[in-house]
């Protein structure tokens, strides 16, 4: 089922509606002002080329302040008519902006009219147009499946939230049980929401129900079982929220959501989940990896030959490996190791002395060579040149719920290389130690630091095996 608030294009259609939008909403007020229709002419008819270069300038603003006034958050939790209050608002700012930067220009004198035309112009099509899409949205969510909701707690905030849920379908949430401690546990239902059972037993609702999101409501909760139920949230990827009269945690590292009037604490939002960043990591992707691929393109032929000549088996080596969300897609390497090596041992962790790589393997592993193919899965959008190492299905599923927020890795993609390679922590080194650094760089991301992790690792070779 199509989910806007988990799929990336959609956001893109957004910002492409409201670019088309906005440059509809001038072209019809340049109409208006020239056209006679409602303030006569006393000059020459000004050029419409000087308003579509403005369009430069005018589009790029409206986005960014549109951001800035998160129009661009696709889980909505605040009010219809707040979120078109906030586009006139962010309209109007926009307008401002852009109306003192045309006070600083002197090649052309934009007719304040059309300015203010194209204000009230933008600030209804495009009110129309969030509209529309909230309908939309709405429309998909009450109709389609739900976000199934576990509340652990039965108290006036889980009943606030249980009542929000119900009259607001369209929000795509639906409270599918309780779990509690309290008196109330012998009886059936809290708020007409079945109860489940106690808090012991929520490893064996976690099995039943399809959950896709806890909300913690009781703050007796100790400290520990908060943190223990996180963990096991993190790994099998549900969704983790907590109500935010607990302890006072308010920290830099939690964000605060409020459903109807109960705050709730989460996870602070990655660098990454931000879509211009992603975006920004994309175009940096796509111009390295093709860059790169030219530029070797002589070497890859060269090592591809090689490994021909060497055993005459196939010259890459595709594998499974789980990547962003836990989706699994194809793995491309030089194969560095003898044809059918794993058909006796099965999946096993390479070592410095495997005796299943072969004489040219040892040299590319050596120097990192083997990796180059890599480059097309970046290209193509399965990895990105940095990010935490894939691994295949088959340790994801011993993984996850062995190590500590093993799963908390795939929030974003795979890379080639990344901070805990070059620190050395690659091949059969301590998985903790891994997981440590792929979460440092996953909450510290900026394009320089792939920069330095990308030039760091031509010179880390150690543990390349």
């Amino acid at each position: 089922m199509f989910s806007p608030q988990k799929n990336s294009y959609y956001l893109l259609i957004i910002v492409f509606l409201d670019t088309a939008t906005i440059l509809v909403s001038f072209w019809v007020a340049y109409w208006l002002r020239f056209s006679g229709f409602l303030i006569p002419l006393h000059k020459g008819l000004p050029s419409f080329e000087y308003y579509l270069r403005a369009m430069v300038v005018v589009v790029p603003i409206h986005l960014i302040i549109f951001r800035w006034y998160r129009l661009y958050q696709l889980a909505r939790h605040i009010r219809r008519i707040q979120e078109l209050i906030n586009v006139v608002k962010a309209v109007t700012c926009a307008t401002f902006i852009f109306m003192a930067v045309t006070f600083t220009y002197r090649e052309f004198s934009y007719s304040r009219f059309v300015l203010l035309f194209a204000w009230f112009f933008a600030a209804t099509f495009c009110c129309v147009n969030r509209y529309c899409i909230i309908q939309f949205e709405y429309l998909l969510r009450k109709t389609g499946k739900r976000d199934r909701v576990l509340i652990i707690g039965a108290n006036p905030n889980s009943r606030n939230l249980i009542r929000w849920m119900e009259d607001n379908p369209h929000y795509g949430q639906e409270v599918i049980g309780i779990l509690s401690n309290s008196d109330i546990s012998n009886e059936k239902h809290f708020n007409r929401v079945p109860i489940l059972g106690s808090y012991e037993g929520c490893d064996e609702t976690l099995k039943k129900e399809n959950i896709d999101q806890i909300i913690v409501t009781d703050p007796s909760i100790s400290r520990e079982m908060i943190s223990e139920l996180m963990l096991k949230c993190e790994s099998k990827m549900i969704s983790f929220k907590l109500v935010a009269d607990f302890y006072g945690l308010i920290t830099q590292h939690v964000d605060v959501e409020y459903v109807s009037n109960v705050p709730l604490l989460g996870l602070k939002s990655l660098p990454l989940d931000d879509l211009g960043h992603r975006l920004l990591k994309r175009l940096f992707d796509i111009f390295v990896s093709a860059s790169l691929l030219i530029i070797f393109s002589p070497i890859l032929t060269l090592i591809g030959a090689a490994i021909k000549l060497h055993d005459r088996g196939q010259i890459l080596y595709k594998q499974e490996r789980v990547g962003q969300d836990g989706k699994i897609f194809n793995l491309y390497k030089f194969r560095t190791m003898s044809i059918d090596a794993e058909n006796k041992t099965g999946p096993v962790w390479t070592s410095s002395n495997d005796q299943r790589v072969t004489l040219v393997g040892k040299f590319l592993r050596r120097i990192n060579l083997d990796e180059l193919p890599q480059l097309w899965n970046v290209l193509i959008g399965n990895m990105s040149m940095v990010g935490p190492r894939p691994e295949r299905p088959y340790f994801v599923e011993q993984f996850r719920d062995q190590i500590p927020r093993y799963m908390a890795r795939h929030k974003i993609k795979s890379g080639i290389t990344g901070w805990a390679q070059i620190h050395g922590l690659r091949g059969n080194t301590s998985l903790e130690e891994r997981i440590k650094y792929d979460l440092y760089y996953m909450e510290n991301w900026t394009v320089m630091m792939d920069v330095e992790i990308l030039l760091a690792t031509l010179f880390a070779f150690k543990n390349a095996y």
